[in-house]
C-alpha cells in the first residue's frame, strides 16, 4: 500500500518526475499508469496490483483503498499477488532523448575539431580549428619572419607551452619585456609628482598581471601616461582603480578588414559607473565657458572686432573679406582653425601702430651735482675747435642738468639704483659715463650680462651702434644733449639727445622679442629693492602699450614675481583631456561662411573677454545633428582613450 508520505516517491508513485529515463506504456496510451512505473532499465513493474506482505504464516494483499482494496482472491501460496495483467512497454522520457542528442552532438563536435586540426592546406586555404584568422591589415605588415612569436612566445612549443603559457605570466610576455607586471614606462615621462603617486599601485601581480599581452602591444606604441592604467592617467580620487589591460578593449584575428580599435558602447559603460544610455537626453552639461575654457595664447576679441572696428567705415578697405575665413584658414582645419599671419590679418590696422612704439633701454637722467670735469671729458672724449670757440671762459656759477627725467626702470634695475632721488643714482650714472666714455659700450653691455644674463646678448644688442652710445655718454658728461647724424628714417639702434632706444620696430622683432624673454623669464632677486625694481621694469616692458605693442595680443604666462614665459604663436589647445573634434565635416554642410556662426555666436559681457568674444557652445548646439535617428552619437565620436599615443621610434625603423 502507497501511504500518504510515498506520494511522491519516484519509485513508488503514479507521479512521473521529468528527470526519469523511463516512462509507462500504459500512460503512453492514455491508459492509467501503474503505480510503481518502469525501473531504471526501462523494464515494466506493473504486472501485478500490489506487492503482497507476509503476515505470520499467510500473505496479506496490500492494495490501496483508491484502487479498490484488498482483492477477492487475495494472494496466491507463494505471495504472488492474485490480480496478474499483461506487462506494458516502456517508453524513453524526454529526458532520456536529450541526453542521447546532446552527447551525439559534443561527440560530433570534437570529431569534427579533430578532423580540422589534422586536415590542413595552406594552399587551399581550408579551415583549421587550431587557426585563430588572419590578423588585421595594420599589423600583418609588422609580425616579420617570427610570425606568431612575435606576440605569443609558446609558439611551437607544443601543447606543454601552450598550457604553459596559459598559466604563467612569464610565458606570455615577450622575451625583450619583463613580466613581473610593472607598468611599463612610456616615452613622454609622466611628473614626478605623477610617478610618486602612483609608485604603490603601480605592480599589478597574480591574476591582474598574468593573462595579458599588453606588453607585446608596448613593444611598438607608447603613451603620454602609464601604459596599464586608465585612460593613461592617474586619478587621484579614484584610488580604487586597478590596472587596464589592451586585450580588454582590443582583440586581433578578425579578419585583414577588421579594425582592433573599434570600440562598442557596451565597452566604456563597463567601467564608468554613471550611465549615459543617449547623448541628447542624458550627456552632462558642457563646461560654462565650453569650448574656450583653456588658457589663451593670444587676446583677440571678436565680439569688439565685428561689433565696433569691422563696421567702422574708416576701416572698410581693411577689414578682412569674408568675414570669418578672411582670417581663419580654412584648407588647414582640423581641431581647430588656425588662423592665418598678422601680415594677412592684422598689419593693415596694426602695423603702424608697433611701429610707434619704440623702446627706450638706458635714458641719461637728471643730477643735481656733476663729479664730471670738463678737462676729463675733453681727454676722453676730445672737444671740436668750434666747441672750444663757443665755451665760456669762466665756470657757469651753478650746475643745470640737462636732463630733467629720471632714469628708465629697466636703467634703474640695472644699476641697482632707485629710479626716484637724483641723490641715490647720480654718483652709479657717472661712473657708468665715465666708463663709457673710455671703453665705449662694453661696461653697459656688462651690467646687462650681470642683471639680466649673457645667453642673448647678441640678440638683444643685434646692430648696436657702440661708437654712437660711446658719443652719448660723452655729451651727457658734457650737459650736452646727444644730436644723432642723419634722420630717423631706419629701424633700429641709436642715440637721441638723452636716451639709448630701439626705434621703429616691426612685428615678431627679434631684438625687442630678445629683450621682452629675457626680462620675463628672470626669477625674483633674494634683494627685496632689487625684486621691486624688476617689478617695475617688467611691468612696463610687458604692458600692452610697451615696446612694439605686443602685450596688446601675445599673453604672459607664469607668477606676477616671475620667471614668465610669452606665447608668441597662437598654440591651438584645448583643456577637455582626451577628447577630439574636427572641424572638416562640419563646415561640408553649409559652407564656412554659414557654418562658423551656426555655433560660434558673437557675445558680449565680462565674460567675453575670457571667451574671446564669442558665446559659449551649449550642449543643445550639439544635440541639433547629433542625436539618435540622427547623425552618430556614441560615446567614441568626441572621446578617445588614449593619452598621447605615439609609435615607437624603434617600430618605425623596423617598418621601413
Amino acid at each position: 500500500m502507497i501511504s500518504l508520505t510515498d506520494r511522491f516517491r519516484h519509485d513508488r508513485s503514479a507521479y512521473e518526475r521529468p528527470t526519469l529515463g523511463w516512462r509507462c506504456g500504459r500512460a503512453a496510451h492514455w491508459e492509467t499508469p501503474c503505480k510503481l512505473g518502469p525501473s531504471g532499465l526501462g523494464i515494466c513493474r506493473g504486472e501485478n496490483a500490489c506487492a503482497p506482505a507476509r503476515a505470520g504464516d499467510a500473505w496479506k494483499c496490500r492494495r490501496s483503498a483508491a484502487d479498490g482494496g484488498p482483492c477477492a482472491n487475495g494472494p496466491g501460496k507463494d505471495g504472488a499477488c492474485g490480480l496478474h495483467r499483461p506487462p506494458c512497454a516502456p517508453r524513453r522520457t524526454f529526458a532520456m532523448w536529450r541526453g542521447r542528442v546532446s552527447v551525439l552532438a559534443v561527440g560530433a563536435t570534437l570529431a569534427l575539431v579533430a578532423l580540422l586540426a589534422i586536415w590542413t592546406d595552406a594552399a587551399s586555404e581550408r579551415l583549421n580549428s587550431l587557426d585563430p584568422g588572419p590578423l588585421s591589415a595594420v599589423h600583418s605588415h609588422f609580425i616579420g619572419a617570427s610570425s606568431c612569436a612575435t606576440c605569443h612566445t609558446a609558439f611551437g612549443s607544443g601543447a606543454t607551452g601552450w598550457w604553459q603559457a596559459f598559466w604563467s605570466a612569464k610565458a606570455l610576455a615577450p622575451a625583450s619585456q619583463p613580466a613581473s607586471g610593472q607598468d611599463a614606462q612610456t616615452p613622454a615621462a609622466q611628473p614626478a609628482s605623477a610617478q610618486a603617486a602612483a609608485a604603490p599601485a603601480a605592480k599589478p601581480s597574480g591574476a591582474a598581471a598574468s593573462h595579458r599581452l599588453s606588453a607585446a602591444c608596448t613593444e611598438c606604441h607608447g603613451f603620454g601616461g602609464q601604459e596599464q592604467r586608465p585612460h593613461n592617467r592617474i586619478f587621484e580620487r579614484r584610488a580604487d582603480l586597478g590596472p587596464t589591460d589592451c586585450l580588454m578593449c582590443h582583440t586581433e584575428h578578425k579578419g585583414r578588414v577588421a579594425r582592433v580599435t573599434t570600440l562598442s558602447e557596451a565597452q566604456c559603460q563597463s567601467c564608468h559607473t554613471k550611465t549615459i544610455g543617449d547623448f541628447a537626453r542624458s550627456h552632462p552639461d558642457f563646461p560654462a565657458s565650453f569650448p574656450y575654457d583653456h588658457p589663451q595664447s593670444t587676446r583677440f576679441n571678436h565680439a569688439s572686432h565685428f561689433g565696433k572696428h569691422f563696421t567702422d567705415a574708416a576701416s572698410a578697405a581693411r577689414v578682412p573679406a569674408g568675414g570669418c575665413i578672411g582670417c581663419h584658414v580654412v584648407g588647414q582645419e582640423g581641431r581647430a582653425i588656425r588662423p592665418a599671419n598678422f601680415e594677412t590679418t592684422c598689419a593693415s590696422c596694426h602695423g603702424e601702430s608697433i611701429a610707434k612704439r619704440d623702446f627706450v633701454f638706458f635714458r641719461w637722467p637728471e643730477i643735481e651735482t656733476s663729479t664730471i670735469a670738463a678737462d676729463e671729458v675733453t681727454k676722453a672724449c676730445g672737444v671740436s675747435a668750434e666747441a672750444q670757440a663757443s665755451a665760456p671762459a669762466t665756470p657757469a656759477p651753478a650746475f643745470s642738468a640737462v636732463s630733467s627725467d629720471q632714469p628708465t626702470s629697466l636703467s634703474a634695475y640695472l644699476l641697482g639704483v632707485p629710479a626716484e632721488g637724483a641723490a641715490d643714482y647720480e654718483k652709479p650714472v657717472q661712473d657708468l659715463a665715465r666708463a663709457m666714455m673710455s671703453d665705449g659700450v662694453e661696461p653697459l653691455i656688462a651690467a646687462v650680462r650681470d642683471r639680466v644674463g649673457g645667453a642673448k646678448t647678441e640678440r638683444l644688442f643685434a646692430g648696436f651702434n657702440a661708437e654712437q652710445a660711446r658719443q652719448a655718454a660723452c655729451a651727457w658728461a658734457a650737459n650736452q644733449e646727444y644730436m644723432p647724424p642723419g634722420k630717423d628714417a631706419l629701424s633700429g639702434w641709436r642715440a637721441d639727445a638723452l636716451d639709448l632706444r630701439y626705434t621703429r620696430p616691426s612685428h615678431a622683432d627679434p631684438v625687442v622679442r630678445a629683450w621682452i624673454e629675457s626680462v620675463a623669464a628672470l626669477p625674483p632677486p633674494a634683494d627685496n629693492d632689487d625684486k621691486a625694481r624688476l617689478q617695475v621694469a617688467r611691468k612696463e616692458l610687458l604692458s600692452a602699450d610697451g615696446p612694439g605693442q605686443c602685450m596688446k595680443c601675445h599673453v604672459v604666462s607664469g607668477p606676477s614675481e616671475g620667471p614668465q614665459t610669452v606665447s608668441w604663436q597662437v598654440q591651438l589647445r584645448s583643456s577637455a583631456a582626451q577628447t577630439r573634434f574636427d572641424h572638416r565635416p562640419h563646415l561640408n554642410l553649409l559652407g564656412p561662411e554659414k557654418t562658423c556662426t551656426t555655433c560660434h555666436q558673437l557675445g558680449g559681457g565680462a565674460a567675453s573677454a575670457a571667451t574671446g568674444g564669442l558665446k559659449p557652445i551649449g550642449l543643445a548646439t550639439c544635440t541639433e545633428c547629433h542625436a539618435a535617428g540622427k547623425v552618430r552619437d556614441d560615446c567614441r565620436t568626441c572621446h578617445v582613450y588614449h593619452q598621447g599615443h605615439a609609435f615607437k621610434k624603434r617600430m618605425v625603423q623596423d617598418a621601413k
